[in-house]
């Protein structure tokens, strides 16, 4: 039924399968060159859609309180969010110090969310504080040396315009988070859903098919790097 949270959910798996095969066919088709961009994007929404039927079919979700926990999306968001910020990271070609620090940053703010969901009581706003701290180290790493590896690089509009979609969208997150019945509980659970769903679509596939659409900057970044690099430049 259309007011049933499995409804959505499956929408979520449709709109992840959709994006999933996009990007894989882009994958197959693609210069050697280009293709850790496409099995990135690919490995995205791959992983979210699992998630998605995982949840569809009402496997992996845990009772705390009167709460129903959602498993499935936090291991989701853990495994692809790390390789939203690693797209990013390979857009600017940023060293692997600073990818270390950006993934590690983010894990700490995941499974602060994790942890605040899995908690019965207000103690479950502590792992919810800090992963909101972890977050706003996140959102300074992206601003700040992220944003200044991009800059001159051809690739600085795209990376700016991506940057821009996944600060502004998952800075809404941890807001629906605490609206939901896990934080203050004025939510219901199916909004809940309908929200994180449409943010999840919007950040995983709608983030690829930007990416993929501007796939001719990434050429000419790629080219500009074999360039520089080729013995004959030197």
């Amino acid at each position: 039924m259309i007011g049933e949270p499995s409804t959505w959910f499956a929408v979520g798996a449709v709109g992840m399968v959709f994006g999933t095969a996009v990007f894989g066919i882009g994958l197959v088709r693609a210069d050697k060159s280009v293709r850790k961009y496409y099995a990135t994007l690919t490995a995205i929404s791959g992983i979210a859609a699992v998630a998605y039927v995982l949840m569809t079919i009402g496997i992996g979700s845990v009772s705390v309180g009167n709460r129903m926990v959602l498993v499935p999306r936090y291991i989701d968001w853990l495994l692809t969010t790390p390789l939203l910020l690693l797209y990013l990271s390979l857009l600017v070609d940023a060293s692997r110090s600073l990818v270390a620090k950006i993934v590690a940053v983010n894990v700490v703010v995941i499974l602060g969310g994790l942890g605040a969901a899995l908690l019965p009581g207000l103690e479950r706003f502590i792992p919810f504080a800090i992963g909101g701290l972890a977050y706003l180290v996140l959102a300074y790493l992206l601003l700040g040396p992220l944003t200044e590896r991009a800059r001159g690089q051809p690739t600085e509009s795209l990376f700016r315009g991506l940057r821009n979609l996944t600060v502004i969208l998952w800075s809404i997150y941890p807001i629906i988070w605490l609206l939901s019945p896990s934080g203050f509980d004025l939510l219901t659970m199916l909004t809940n859903v309908l929200l994180v769903v449409y943010l999840d679509l919007v950040t995983k596939v709608g983030f690829g098919l930007i990416a993929v659409n501007a796939g001719a900057v990434l050429r000419e970044q790629l080219k500009s790097r074999s360039d520089a690099s080729s013995p004959a430049s030197s």
